[in-house]
């Protein structure tokens, strides 16, 4: 099924979290087709060693008095350790037993991939010999494929995937017979390698598991605070397996169609205040502890003020629920006795982060890179991470800007790609 010209999926990621089997029952919710995840469960029985009849039971529940689909992906035998590279030659075996297109296949192996990396970077293994508890079961398999299959006969596969941040819950979970502090280890680790945001949420509970979390990781190419401007068109809710007090246990995916404006926006505040009095070394101290407190972006203006006085403005950008916390900060660093808040709306290009990898001296290096794009999906600014760039520098001996330089034949085949 062909995707739409500017279709959008939303995900929504907060509150409740997102697990394997909310994408399959919030994609079924949609109206994928059932038939296909039951052959996906009947090709990972015949393809998967020790799975053994594998059977996948769909039905209607309530959470948080939401009508959701819950499905439960059920083995006739009960899952042991499997090395990484059994799950993923297992994989590779059940895409091309069904035909899943290039983009079902590169996203299925990709995931797989995803959590092997995370695991062996929990446990110290390489990837080839780590070995998989819960994530070597039949039903990772099941939910990985079945997204899959689900999106390519919603017809979605190629549609501008958006994503809130995923919350991961608090407090404590216990797997393998011990307890960890959420998110789990594997989630924190994707988390921390796709550099994809995260929050905490209200439940005291594990909220996002790692196959959940892969399966976003890979599917998304933008992730906001707020949507895009697009037009809802169908809604679908997955539910998790349990009944939580504090909040909805659904997945919620939006299908819609982008309308023409090119960005998105959100509301923050621009904290202000004018130091007359002041040192530089206090000003400089001043911004470190704003940017340690969260300010999304500090700057310093040297203005005249009353009585032919030299002075500056220091200005801060900050999420509205963050706005007191640095107000504070400002007063305890500087002295100010008052601060400026100006609540103002902010236009945010769509954007999305991917990986390149740069030959520097005969050596790879790979750096992030952060994409602009216009309402086409066409990309119109990179700028890759300074980190990135400082850490090859401080390795190789080049400058930062001799490390751009080499990088710009990779940019511009990038944008020429997406032309």
């Amino acid at each position: 099924m062909k995707t739409l010209p500017n279709q959008v999926v939303i995900i929504d990621a907060s509150p409740s979290g997102v697990s394997g089997d909310k994408y399959l029952g919030a994609l079924l919710d949609l109206g994928a087709d059932l038939e296909s995840l039951r052959k996906v469960a009947r090709t990972v029985s015949e393809n998967f060693s020790g799975a053994g009849k594998v059977v996948v039971k769909v039905r209607k529940v309530e959470r948080g008095e939401i009508g959701a689909q819950h499905v439960a992906i059920e083995s006739e035998k009960e899952p042991g350790k499997s090395k990484g590279v059994q799950v993923l030659r297992a994989a590779e075996k059940c895409v091309a037993k069904l035909g899943l297109s290039d983009w079902g296949s590169n996203f299925s192996l990709s995931v797989i991939k995803t959590l092997l990396h995370a695991e062996s970077r929990v446990h110290g293994h390489p990837k080839n010999e780590v070995e998989l508890n819960e994530l070597g079961s039949a039903d990772t398999l099941v939910d990985v494929l079945g997204v899959a299959c689900l999106v390519e006969s919603l017809g979605i596969a190629g549609a501008a995937w958006w994503s809130s941040p995923v919350s991961v819950g608090g407090g404590t979970t216990r797997f393998s017979d011990r307890t960890y502090p959420n998110p789990p280890p594997a989630v924190a680790e994707i988390l921390r390698q796709y550099s994809f945001p995260m929050e905490r949420g209200s439940a005291n509970v594990e909220l996002s598991t790692p196959t959940g979390v892969a399966i976003t990781v890979n599917l998304v190419q933008h992730y906001s605070e707020s949507y895009p401007n697009f037009k809802p068109e169908k809604i679908g809710y997955g539910a998790g397996s349990k009944d939580l007090e504090d909040v909805a246990n659904v997945l919620r995916l939006t299908m819609g169609h982008g309308l023409s404006s090119s960005h998105s926006h959100d509301e923050i505040v621009i904290l202000e205040t004018n130091l007359d009095d002041v040192s530089g070394e206090v000003i400089g101290r001043a911004m470190e502890k704003l940017f340690d407190s969260g300010a999304r972006d500090v700057t310093v203006a040297p203005v005249y003020m009353k009585k032919n006085r030299p002075g500056h403005i220091i200005s801060v950008i900050a999420a509205k629920d963050n706005a007191e916390t640095l107000a504070e900060v400002l007063m305890i660093e500087t002295g100010t006795l008052g601060v400026r808040e100006l609540p103002v709306i902010r236009h945010i290009s769509p954007r999305q982060t991917t990986v390149i990898d740069v030959k520097v001296k005969g050596k790879n290096y790979r750096l992030k890179v952060k994409m602009s794009e216009d309402h086409k999906g066409r990309m119109i600014g990179a700028k890759l991470e300074y980190e990135d760039l400082k850490r090859v520098s401080d390795q190789t001996g080049l400058s930062v800007r001799e490390i751009q330089n080499l990088a710009k034949p990779i940019l511009e085949n990038l944008r020429m790609k997406q032309a």
